[in-house]
């Protein structure tokens, strides 16, 4: 440590050294004494980058069903505080997110339903015993807040509903399980053709009700899962779909073989069963699975 030349001491010290030997140690020690300027933000980005950041901060990235939505994003922060985790997450039609895992793309976790966990397992995507099922949910008739309720209760109500409409409006049935849903409802019916005429289609049931609700015809109606439709503030929910044409959907959430977070995928799945998951899925309008 250099001392201050008021320390006399010290200084009288340093004056019994050769002249020659004094002068690198002064010059040494005050570059000592010089703070080092700070690296850029940039400077320190790129040195972050290059060391990489512990596995455990990377985020969980989990795809989800649109009808798992709105408990997905209301809940997750909850994970997150408990676990110390953070997750990544997007949601779609069942289907698109088959494809999008069949593609390659990064992910831990997925929500889907049985059907296409099926299909993931013939490819090999699925971590072996790894499902669980989160729980079942059926279809629905929403119009626009504030619009009059038509009656939904029995067959021939809907179908006099769905044929008095102006426009109707729902998922893709390509890759919606909501979509193909309606379709087989209204071709059970016996209106297939007369409800695709006038039919508003959407890549998912949510998207789908957001439509609906901007729509300007005088007589709308939107079908969807019930968490889809609840999950938009301006739709309401005349009802579900008569029971016996009612076909309700379980969604189960997998681990992905090509996953290297394990563990922590697995913390997820307990949670998506624990109470606080399980009662917001209750709220919009989820049914235990089926056993």
């Amino acid at each position: 440590m250099l001392r201050s030349p008021h320390d006399s001491s010290q200084w009288l010290g340093l004056r019994r050294f050769p002249f020659a030997l004094v002068l690198p140690l002064a010059i040494a020690a005050c570059a000592a004494r010089v703070d080092p300027a700070p690296a850029s933000p940039g400077a320190m980005g790129s040195l972050a980058h290059d060391r990489g950041p512990p596995a455990s901060s990377e985020p969980l990235r989990l795809l989800a069903a649109g009808a798992t939505e709105a408990s997905v994003r209301d809940e997750i922060s909850l994970f997150e505080t408990q676990s110390g985790l953070t997750v990544e997450y997007s949601f779609g039609a069942v289907g698109a997110l088959r494809d999008k895992v069949l593609a390659g793309e990064l992910a831990d976790l997925v929500v889907v339903t049985p059907a296409i966990i099926a299909t993931l397992e013939a490819e090999q995507r699925v971590r072996a015993g790894s499902r669980v099922d989160l729980g079942q949910i059926g279809g629905g008739i929403a119009v626009r807040g504030g619009d009059p309720l038509p009656p939904v209760d029995t067959p021939e109500a809907l179908a006099q509903t769905l044929l008095a409409a102006d426009e109707v409006y729902y998922a893709d049935p390509a890759v919606a399980t909501a979509g193909a849903a309606l379709m087989k409802l209204v071709d059970t019916l016996g209106i297939g053709d007369q409800v695709r005429a006038k039919g508003h289609v959407a890549a998912g049931g949510k998207a789908a009700m957001e439509n609906m609700t901007h729509s300007s015809a005088k007589r709308v109606i939107g079908a969807t899962q019930i968490s889809e439709i609840k999950s938009v503030p301006a739709a309401t929910l005349v009802g579900q779909y008569p029971a016996p044409l009612q076909v309700k959907t379980t969604y189960a959430a997998i681990i992905l073989a090509r996953s290297t977070r394990v563990d922590d995928a697995t913390k997820l799945l307990q949670f998506f069963v624990g109470p606080a998951f399980q009662a917001r899925l209750a709220e919009s309008g989820f049914e235990p699975a089926a056993q």
